[in-house]
Protein backbone atom coordinates (compact mmCIF):
# COMPACT_ATOMS: atom_id res chain seq x y z
CA UNK A 1 0.00 0.00 0.00
CA UNK A 2 1.53 3.35 -1.03
CA UNK A 3 2.49 5.72 1.77
CA UNK A 4 0.80 9.12 1.74
CA UNK A 5 2.33 12.11 3.46
CA UNK A 6 0.21 14.41 5.61
CA UNK A 7 0.57 17.34 3.26
CA UNK A 8 0.81 18.05 -0.43
CA UNK A 9 1.83 21.35 -2.00
CA UNK A 10 -0.18 22.84 -4.84
CA UNK A 11 2.39 24.41 -7.12
CA UNK A 12 -0.03 26.89 -8.68
CA UNK A 13 -1.26 27.99 -5.25
CA UNK A 14 2.29 28.47 -3.99
CA UNK A 15 3.04 30.51 -7.11
CA UNK A 16 0.04 32.73 -6.46
CA UNK A 17 1.19 33.31 -2.86
CA UNK A 18 4.54 34.56 -4.19
CA UNK A 19 3.14 36.55 -7.11
CA UNK A 20 3.02 39.92 -5.34
CA UNK A 21 6.65 39.77 -4.27
CA UNK A 22 9.40 41.41 -6.31
CA UNK A 23 10.80 38.58 -8.42
CA UNK A 24 14.29 39.54 -7.30
CA UNK A 25 13.70 37.14 -4.39
CA UNK A 26 14.19 34.30 -6.91
CA UNK A 27 17.68 35.52 -7.78
CA UNK A 28 18.56 36.05 -4.11
CA UNK A 29 17.54 32.48 -3.23
CA UNK A 30 19.45 30.90 -6.13
CA UNK A 31 22.63 32.94 -5.66
CA UNK A 32 22.50 32.48 -1.86
CA UNK A 33 22.47 28.71 -2.35
CA UNK A 34 25.62 28.97 -4.45
CA UNK A 35 27.41 31.38 -2.09
CA UNK A 36 26.74 29.00 0.82
CA UNK A 37 28.80 26.29 -0.86
CA UNK A 38 32.57 26.00 -1.23
CA UNK A 39 32.85 27.67 -4.66
CA UNK A 40 35.18 29.90 -6.63
CA UNK A 41 32.73 31.10 -9.29
CA UNK A 42 29.01 31.83 -9.53
CA UNK A 43 27.68 32.48 -13.04
CA UNK A 44 24.21 34.08 -13.23
CA UNK A 45 22.48 34.56 -16.59
CA UNK A 46 19.10 36.18 -17.17
CA UNK A 47 17.86 36.23 -20.76
CA UNK A 48 14.62 36.93 -22.58
CA UNK A 49 13.83 34.04 -24.97
CA UNK A 50 10.74 34.61 -27.11
CA UNK A 51 7.71 34.48 -24.82
CA UNK A 52 9.60 33.25 -21.76
CA UNK A 53 12.76 34.27 -19.98
CA UNK A 54 15.48 31.95 -18.77
CA UNK A 55 17.43 32.15 -15.53
CA UNK A 56 20.57 30.12 -15.14
CA UNK A 57 22.96 29.79 -12.19
CA UNK A 58 26.13 27.73 -12.46
CA UNK A 59 28.73 27.23 -9.74
CA UNK A 60 31.84 25.07 -9.35
CA UNK A 61 31.28 23.46 -5.97
CA UNK A 62 33.30 20.24 -5.61
CA UNK A 63 30.46 18.47 -3.82
CA UNK A 64 27.60 19.96 -5.80
CA UNK A 65 24.02 19.67 -4.58
CA UNK A 66 24.46 17.33 -1.62
CA UNK A 67 20.95 15.87 -1.69
CA UNK A 68 18.71 16.56 -4.69
CA UNK A 69 15.69 15.58 -2.60
CA UNK A 70 16.16 18.89 -0.74
CA UNK A 71 15.23 20.74 -3.94
CA UNK A 72 11.63 19.54 -3.74
CA UNK A 73 11.12 18.69 -0.05
CA UNK A 74 9.70 21.53 2.06
CA UNK A 75 11.25 22.15 5.47
CA UNK A 76 13.68 19.26 5.33
CA UNK A 77 16.49 19.53 7.91
CA UNK A 78 19.18 21.88 6.63
CA UNK A 79 22.83 21.76 7.62
CA UNK A 80 22.93 25.54 7.02
CA UNK A 81 20.48 26.32 9.82
CA UNK A 82 23.02 25.75 12.55
CA UNK A 83 25.80 27.76 10.89
CA UNK A 84 25.57 31.45 11.67
CA UNK A 85 27.54 32.53 8.57
CA UNK A 86 25.44 30.51 6.12
CA UNK A 87 22.43 32.18 4.57
CA UNK A 88 20.08 29.17 4.51
CA UNK A 89 17.54 28.58 7.27
CA UNK A 90 14.47 26.40 6.76
CA UNK A 91 15.15 24.74 3.43
CA UNK A 92 12.17 26.39 1.76
CA UNK A 93 13.60 29.31 -0.17
CA UNK A 94 14.45 27.46 -3.37
CA UNK A 95 10.98 25.82 -3.35
CA UNK A 96 9.37 29.27 -3.23
CA UNK A 97 11.62 30.28 -6.11
CA UNK A 98 10.95 27.09 -8.10
CA UNK A 99 7.21 27.62 -7.86
CA UNK A 100 7.57 30.72 -10.07
CA UNK A 101 8.99 28.77 -13.03
CA UNK A 102 7.15 26.98 -15.86
CA UNK A 103 10.03 24.56 -16.27
CA UNK A 104 13.19 23.99 -14.24
CA UNK A 105 16.18 21.68 -14.08
CA UNK A 106 18.81 21.11 -11.43
CA UNK A 107 21.88 19.15 -12.51
CA UNK A 108 24.65 18.39 -10.06
CA UNK A 109 27.29 15.88 -9.07
CA UNK A 110 24.61 13.61 -7.58
CA UNK A 111 22.33 13.54 -10.63
CA UNK A 112 19.54 15.63 -12.09
CA UNK A 113 15.95 16.50 -11.29
CA UNK A 114 13.61 18.02 -13.87
CA UNK A 115 10.46 19.94 -13.03
CA UNK A 116 8.24 19.66 -16.14
CA UNK A 117 5.58 22.11 -17.26
CA UNK A 118 2.87 19.47 -16.82
CA UNK A 119 3.63 19.31 -13.09
CA UNK A 120 5.58 16.06 -13.20
CA UNK A 121 8.98 15.69 -11.57
CA UNK A 122 11.58 13.44 -13.18
CA UNK A 123 14.95 12.24 -11.98
CA UNK A 124 17.91 11.49 -14.19
CA UNK A 125 21.36 10.01 -13.73
CA UNK A 126 22.84 12.80 -15.86
CA UNK A 127 25.32 14.65 -13.68
CA UNK A 128 28.09 17.24 -13.62
CA UNK A 129 31.72 16.55 -12.86
CA UNK A 130 31.63 19.41 -10.37
CA UNK A 131 29.25 22.11 -9.31
CA UNK A 132 25.55 22.64 -9.79
CA UNK A 133 23.61 24.00 -12.75
CA UNK A 134 20.17 25.48 -12.30
CA UNK A 135 18.12 26.38 -15.36
CA UNK A 136 14.54 27.62 -15.35
CA UNK A 137 12.03 29.18 -17.74
CA UNK A 138 9.80 31.88 -16.34
CA UNK A 139 7.19 34.30 -17.66
CA UNK A 140 8.84 37.73 -17.44
CA UNK A 141 8.33 40.91 -19.41
CA UNK A 142 11.28 42.70 -20.98
CA UNK A 143 11.32 45.44 -18.35
CA UNK A 144 11.25 42.79 -15.59
CA UNK A 145 14.27 41.04 -17.11
CA UNK A 146 16.13 44.34 -17.30
CA UNK A 147 15.21 45.16 -13.71
CA UNK A 148 16.36 41.75 -12.46
CA UNK A 149 19.69 42.11 -14.24
CA UNK A 150 20.33 45.51 -12.65
CA UNK A 151 19.22 44.36 -9.19
CA UNK A 152 21.44 41.29 -9.47
CA UNK A 153 24.44 43.58 -9.90
CA UNK A 154 23.78 44.93 -6.38
CA UNK A 155 24.70 41.57 -4.87
CA UNK A 156 28.11 41.74 -3.16
CA UNK A 157 30.08 38.53 -3.69
CA UNK A 158 32.39 37.16 -0.99
CA UNK A 159 36.01 38.19 -1.48
CA UNK A 160 37.07 34.74 -2.71
CA UNK A 161 34.23 34.25 -5.23
CA UNK A 162 34.07 35.56 -8.80
CA UNK A 163 30.47 36.50 -9.53
CA UNK A 164 29.15 36.99 -13.08
CA UNK A 165 25.91 38.55 -14.28
CA UNK A 166 25.39 37.92 -17.99
CA UNK A 167 29.18 37.46 -18.45
CA UNK A 168 29.98 40.71 -16.57
CA UNK A 169 32.21 40.32 -13.53
CA UNK A 170 30.57 42.11 -10.61
CA UNK A 171 33.31 43.65 -8.50
CA UNK A 172 32.99 44.13 -4.78
CA UNK A 173 32.66 47.83 -3.89
CA UNK A 174 35.58 49.38 -2.02
CA UNK A 175 35.16 48.95 1.72
CA UNK A 176 34.76 52.32 3.41
CA UNK A 177 34.78 51.06 7.00
CA UNK A 178 35.03 47.67 8.66
CA UNK A 179 34.48 46.90 12.33
CA UNK A 180 33.44 44.21 14.79
CA UNK A 181 30.31 44.76 16.90
CA UNK A 182 27.76 42.68 18.79
CA UNK A 183 24.50 42.26 16.88
CA UNK A 184 21.42 40.04 17.24
CA UNK A 185 21.40 36.88 15.13
CA UNK A 186 19.56 33.54 14.93
CA UNK A 187 21.17 30.26 15.97
CA UNK A 188 19.84 26.71 15.95
CA UNK A 189 19.18 25.30 19.44
CA UNK A 190 19.45 21.64 20.56
CA UNK A 191 15.93 20.95 19.27
CA UNK A 192 16.59 22.32 15.79
CA UNK A 193 14.69 25.57 16.37
CA UNK A 194 16.10 28.96 15.42
CA UNK A 195 16.51 31.13 18.50
CA UNK A 196 17.60 34.74 18.96
CA UNK A 197 21.07 35.42 20.27
CA UNK A 198 23.80 38.05 19.97
CA UNK A 199 27.39 37.66 18.89
CA UNK A 200 30.28 39.74 17.62
CA UNK A 201 30.45 39.90 13.88
CA UNK A 202 32.12 41.85 11.10
CA UNK A 203 30.22 44.77 9.58
CA UNK A 204 31.35 46.39 6.34
CA UNK A 205 30.26 49.81 5.09
CA UNK A 206 30.25 50.76 1.42
CA UNK A 207 29.46 54.03 -0.33
CA UNK A 208 27.12 52.95 -3.13
CA UNK A 209 24.48 54.66 -5.28
CA UNK A 210 21.75 52.47 -3.83
CA UNK A 211 22.11 51.74 -0.13
CA UNK A 212 21.01 48.38 1.28
CA UNK A 213 21.31 46.32 4.40
CA UNK A 214 23.03 43.11 3.29
CA UNK A 215 23.10 39.68 4.86
CA UNK A 216 26.46 38.27 3.80
CA UNK A 217 26.31 40.06 0.46
CA UNK A 218 22.63 39.46 -0.30
CA UNK A 219 20.48 42.65 -0.29
CA UNK A 220 17.70 42.58 2.30
CA UNK A 221 16.14 46.05 2.25
CA UNK A 222 16.97 49.57 1.12
CA UNK A 223 17.82 52.01 3.87
CA UNK A 224 18.01 55.77 4.42
CA UNK A 225 21.45 55.40 6.01
CA UNK A 226 24.10 56.91 3.78
CA UNK A 227 25.95 53.61 3.46
CA UNK A 228 25.37 50.07 2.30
CA UNK A 229 25.83 47.80 5.30
CA UNK A 230 27.00 44.20 4.99
CA UNK A 231 26.51 42.07 8.11
CA UNK A 232 28.64 38.91 8.14
CA UNK A 233 26.12 36.62 9.87
CA UNK A 234 22.46 35.65 9.80
CA UNK A 235 20.22 38.67 10.37
CA UNK A 236 16.89 38.29 12.23
CA UNK A 237 14.47 38.79 9.31
CA UNK A 238 10.72 38.87 8.78
CA UNK A 239 9.06 35.81 7.25
CA UNK A 240 9.53 37.15 3.71
CA UNK A 241 13.23 37.81 4.42
CA UNK A 242 12.96 41.31 3.02
CA UNK A 243 13.11 43.51 6.14
CA UNK A 244 14.52 43.89 9.64
CA UNK A 245 12.88 45.01 12.87
CA UNK A 246 13.02 48.69 13.97
CA UNK A 247 15.09 47.70 17.04
CA UNK A 248 17.67 45.89 14.89
CA UNK A 249 17.85 48.82 12.51
CA UNK A 250 18.42 51.22 15.39
CA UNK A 251 21.29 49.07 16.71
CA UNK A 252 22.88 49.20 13.27
CA UNK A 253 22.47 52.98 13.07
CA UNK A 254 24.04 53.42 16.51
CA UNK A 255 27.07 51.26 15.69
CA UNK A 256 27.54 53.00 12.36
CA UNK A 257 27.41 56.45 13.95
CA UNK A 258 29.99 55.41 16.55
CA UNK A 259 32.41 54.53 13.76
CA UNK A 260 31.64 57.33 11.28
CA UNK A 261 30.69 60.39 13.36
CA UNK A 262 34.03 62.10 12.82
CA UNK A 263 33.76 61.70 9.03
CA UNK A 264 30.23 62.98 8.45
CA UNK A 265 29.70 66.33 6.76
CA UNK A 266 27.53 68.99 8.37
CA UNK A 267 24.62 68.01 6.10
CA UNK A 268 25.11 64.29 6.80
CA UNK A 269 25.19 64.97 10.55
CA UNK A 270 21.66 66.41 10.27
CA UNK A 271 20.14 63.26 8.75
CA UNK A 272 17.24 61.63 10.57
CA UNK A 273 19.11 58.34 11.09
CA UNK A 274 21.85 60.25 12.93
CA UNK A 275 19.28 61.93 15.18
CA UNK A 276 17.86 58.52 16.07
CA UNK A 277 21.29 56.99 16.72
CA UNK A 278 22.29 59.85 19.06
CA UNK A 279 20.05 58.38 21.77
CA UNK A 280 22.45 55.47 22.35
CA UNK A 281 25.70 56.59 20.72
CA UNK A 282 29.08 56.69 22.47
CA UNK A 283 30.26 60.01 24.04
CA UNK A 284 32.78 60.76 21.27
CA UNK A 285 30.11 60.31 18.60
CA UNK A 286 27.63 62.48 20.49
CA UNK A 287 30.18 65.28 20.77
CA UNK A 288 31.12 65.00 17.08
CA UNK A 289 27.52 65.34 15.92
CA UNK A 290 26.45 68.11 18.32
CA UNK A 291 29.62 70.07 17.47
CA UNK A 292 28.98 69.56 13.76
CA UNK A 293 25.38 70.74 14.00
CA UNK A 294 25.81 73.68 16.37
CA UNK A 295 29.55 74.47 16.54
CA UNK A 296 32.17 73.52 19.11
CA UNK A 297 31.47 76.64 21.20
CA UNK A 298 27.69 76.13 21.31
CA UNK A 299 25.97 76.32 24.70
CA UNK A 300 22.80 74.81 26.07
CA UNK A 301 19.81 77.03 26.84
CA UNK A 302 19.77 77.60 30.61
CA UNK A 303 16.23 78.01 31.93
CA UNK A 304 17.55 79.22 35.27
CA UNK A 305 19.56 82.07 33.76
CA UNK A 306 17.77 83.90 30.92
CA UNK A 307 20.38 86.67 30.93
CA UNK A 308 23.15 84.15 30.24
CA UNK A 309 21.26 82.90 27.18
CA UNK A 310 20.93 86.48 25.90
CA UNK A 311 24.64 87.12 26.34
CA UNK A 312 25.51 83.92 24.47
CA UNK A 313 23.18 84.95 21.62
CA UNK A 314 24.82 88.39 21.57
CA UNK A 315 28.19 86.67 21.16
CA UNK A 316 26.84 84.91 18.04
CA UNK A 317 26.92 81.51 19.70
CA UNK A 318 24.40 78.81 18.93
CA UNK A 319 22.21 78.25 21.98
CA UNK A 320 20.84 74.73 21.85
CA UNK A 321 17.18 74.65 22.85
CA UNK A 322 15.63 71.82 24.80
CA UNK A 323 13.45 70.91 21.82
CA UNK A 324 16.48 70.17 19.65
CA UNK A 325 16.71 66.61 20.99
CA UNK A 326 14.62 63.94 22.65
CA UNK A 327 14.84 63.49 26.42
CA UNK A 328 16.81 60.27 25.88
CA UNK A 329 19.33 62.12 23.72
CA UNK A 330 19.69 64.83 26.36
CA UNK A 331 20.48 62.09 28.89
CA UNK A 332 23.15 60.87 26.50
CA UNK A 333 24.52 64.40 26.02
CA UNK A 334 24.93 64.67 29.79
CA UNK A 335 26.86 61.39 29.80
CA UNK A 336 29.06 62.75 27.02
CA UNK A 337 29.71 65.88 29.11
CA UNK A 338 31.06 63.67 31.90
CA UNK A 339 33.77 62.61 29.43
CA UNK A 340 34.21 65.92 27.58
CA UNK A 341 33.99 68.51 30.36
CA UNK A 342 33.59 71.66 28.25
CA UNK A 343 31.09 70.13 25.85
CA UNK A 344 27.56 71.59 25.48
CA UNK A 345 27.59 73.44 28.80
CA UNK A 346 24.56 75.41 30.01
CA UNK A 347 25.05 79.10 29.30
CA UNK A 348 24.64 79.99 32.98
CA UNK A 349 27.54 77.74 33.98
CA UNK A 350 30.01 79.77 31.91
CA UNK A 351 31.55 82.64 33.85
CA UNK A 352 31.41 85.30 31.12
CA UNK A 353 27.70 84.66 30.52
CA UNK A 354 26.43 83.78 33.98
CA UNK A 355 24.37 86.41 35.74
CA UNK A 356 26.40 88.29 38.38
CA UNK A 357 26.36 86.79 41.82
CA UNK A 358 23.90 88.77 43.87
CA UNK A 359 26.55 89.47 46.52
CA UNK A 360 28.67 91.48 44.16
CA UNK A 361 26.10 92.70 41.66
CA UNK A 362 23.33 93.76 43.97
CA UNK A 363 22.74 94.81 47.51
CA UNK A 364 20.75 93.32 50.32
CA UNK A 365 17.32 94.89 50.79
CA UNK A 366 16.89 97.21 53.80
CA UNK A 367 14.24 95.28 55.71
CA UNK A 368 12.56 91.86 55.68
CA UNK A 369 8.86 91.14 56.03
CA UNK A 370 7.65 88.46 58.41
CA UNK A 371 7.10 86.21 55.39
CA UNK A 372 10.70 86.70 54.25
CA UNK A 373 12.01 85.89 57.70
CA UNK A 374 9.92 82.73 57.79
CA UNK A 375 11.26 81.59 54.37
CA UNK A 376 14.86 82.34 55.46
CA UNK A 377 14.37 80.27 58.63
CA UNK A 378 12.80 77.42 56.63
CA UNK A 379 15.68 77.37 54.11
CA UNK A 380 18.28 77.33 56.89
CA UNK A 381 16.55 74.41 58.63
CA UNK A 382 16.39 72.40 55.40
CA UNK A 383 20.04 73.04 54.57
CA UNK A 384 21.16 71.93 58.03
CA UNK A 385 19.03 68.78 57.78
CA UNK A 386 20.11 67.89 54.25
CA UNK A 387 23.81 68.60 54.45
CA UNK A 388 24.52 68.82 58.18
CA UNK A 389 25.97 72.24 57.47
CA UNK A 390 24.76 75.81 58.29
CA UNK A 391 23.70 78.16 55.48
CA UNK A 392 23.65 81.92 55.13
CA UNK A 393 20.34 83.05 53.56
CA UNK A 394 19.61 86.59 52.38
CA UNK A 395 17.42 88.60 49.99
CA UNK A 396 18.88 91.01 47.46
CA UNK A 397 17.54 93.44 44.86
CA UNK A 398 19.24 91.92 41.80
CA UNK A 399 17.49 91.40 38.45
CA UNK A 400 19.24 88.17 37.49
CA UNK A 401 18.19 84.67 38.42
CA UNK A 402 15.37 83.83 40.84
CA UNK A 403 18.02 82.79 43.31
CA UNK A 404 21.68 81.87 43.45
CA UNK A 405 23.52 79.36 45.61
CA UNK A 406 27.11 78.72 46.40
CA UNK A 407 27.96 76.29 49.14
CA UNK A 408 26.68 77.76 52.37
CA UNK A 409 25.22 80.88 50.75
CA UNK A 410 21.66 81.13 49.38
CA UNK A 411 20.38 84.42 48.00
CA UNK A 412 16.86 85.21 46.78
CA UNK A 413 16.12 87.99 44.29
CA UNK A 414 13.39 90.30 45.63
CA UNK A 415 12.96 92.10 42.28
CA UNK A 416 12.41 88.87 40.38
CA UNK A 417 10.31 86.97 42.91
CA UNK A 418 8.25 89.83 44.36
CA UNK A 419 6.92 90.39 47.87
CA UNK A 420 3.94 88.01 47.58
CA UNK A 421 6.19 85.06 46.79
CA UNK A 422 7.55 85.04 50.37
CA UNK A 423 4.38 83.55 51.84
CA UNK A 424 5.28 80.16 53.23
CA UNK A 425 1.72 79.30 54.24
CA UNK A 426 0.21 79.83 50.79
CA UNK A 427 3.18 79.36 48.47
CA UNK A 428 5.07 76.51 50.12
CA UNK A 429 5.28 74.30 47.03
CA UNK A 430 6.84 76.99 44.82
CA UNK A 431 9.21 78.03 47.63
CA UNK A 432 10.28 74.45 48.20
CA UNK A 433 10.75 73.87 44.44
CA UNK A 434 13.16 76.80 44.19
CA UNK A 435 15.06 75.83 47.35
CA UNK A 436 15.47 72.23 46.11
CA UNK A 437 16.62 73.51 42.72
CA UNK A 438 19.28 75.75 44.30
CA UNK A 439 20.39 73.17 46.89
CA UNK A 440 20.97 70.76 44.00
CA UNK A 441 24.05 72.88 43.27
CA UNK A 442 25.57 71.48 46.46
CA UNK A 443 26.42 68.52 44.20
CA UNK A 444 27.11 70.26 40.88
CA UNK A 445 26.87 73.70 39.28
CA UNK A 446 25.84 72.11 35.97
CA UNK A 447 22.06 71.83 35.57
CA UNK A 448 22.46 69.11 32.94
CA UNK A 449 24.98 66.93 34.74
CA UNK A 450 24.13 63.48 36.05
CA UNK A 451 25.46 64.49 39.46
CA UNK A 452 23.02 67.42 39.68
CA UNK A 453 20.04 65.24 38.85
CA UNK A 454 21.20 62.51 41.23
CA UNK A 455 21.56 65.21 43.89
CA UNK A 456 17.97 66.37 43.35
CA UNK A 457 16.79 62.78 43.79
CA UNK A 458 18.80 62.49 47.00
CA UNK A 459 17.32 65.74 48.35
CA UNK A 460 13.79 64.59 47.45
CA UNK A 461 14.26 61.26 49.21
CA UNK A 462 15.63 62.91 52.35
CA UNK A 463 12.76 65.39 52.50
CA UNK A 464 10.16 62.65 52.15
CA UNK A 465 11.79 60.77 55.03
CA UNK A 466 11.81 64.01 57.07
CA UNK A 467 8.12 64.65 56.49
CA UNK A 468 7.17 61.06 57.35
CA UNK A 469 8.78 61.18 60.76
Amino acid sequence: MPKNNWFEIDKKGLQQVQSEKNKFFIIKELVSNSFDEDIKTCDLRIKKDSSLASISVIDDSKDGFKNLKDSYTMFAPSYKKGIVNKRGRFNVGEKFALAMFDYAMIKSTTGSVIFRKDGVRDKSSSRTEQGTWFLGNINLKKYEVKELVELSKNIIPPKDITYYVNDEVIERPITYKEFQVSLPTVIEDQFGNLTRSSRFTKVELFKTDQTFIYEMGIPVVETDIGFSINVDQKIPLNKDRDNVSPSYLKKLKTHILNYTSNDLSEDEAKKSWVTEALEDAEPDAVKDIVDSRFGEDAVVYDMSDPEANKKAYADDLNVISGGSFSSKTWDNIRKARDVHKDFARPSGSIGKYASPNLVGGAKEIDSYTDGMKEVIKYAKELHLYLFNSPCSVSIHDGNGALATYGRGNLQFSYKVLGKKWFDLANNKQKILELIIHEFGHWYSGDHLSERYYDGLCEIGAKLIIRESK
